[in-house]
């Protein structure tokens, strides 16, 4: 593989990267319980409640760090494989995006969700995503 220059330096280090998750779980677990305290406080109706509720905030940063730990594999392979691991990794995030929405428009309304609580979801998707991708990326440094 040959040297690129990208626009956003690609972590080098196992330290690094790392970092960058760590931030970029903080910030889109920042947030998301942002989007569901406003949601809360607008007294948004839902649909469902509860500990087992897409909305809970136990589950919501459950899966931030899940879905955290998954990108950072994901783009310590793509560093490691491929010449353009930035630009493939964003590629692959925006693929996963839209293959998480799925669930949310086809699964969440058996489990009771209303309309606006999908929208919801999608807002708190969103709110995970870009941060924690423009953070992994170096687009956004702290």
């Amino acid at each position: 593989m040959g040297t690129t220059n990208t626009r956003y330096p690609v972590a080098t280090s196992a330290s690094s990267l790392v970092r960058r998750t760590t931030l970029g779980i903080v910030v889109a677990i920042a947030a998301s319980l942002l989007v569901l305290g406003a949601v809360t406080l607008l007294g948004v109706d839902l649909g469902v409640s509860g500990p087992d509720s897409p909305f809970a905030a136990g589950p919501t940063v459950a899966s931030i760090v899940v879905a955290g730990a998954g990108a950072a594999v994901a783009y310590a392979v793509l560093a490691r494989v491929t010449a353009r691991p930035t630009r493939n990794f964003v590629a692959l995030a925006a693929v996963v995006f839209v293959a998480m929405l799925a669930p949310v428009l086809l699964v969440a309304p058996s489990m009771g969700v209303s309309t606006a609580g999908q929208t919801v979801l999608v807002i708190v998707h969103a709110a995970v995503a870009v941060p924690l991708v423009a953070v992994l990326i170096g687009a956004v440094r702290f």
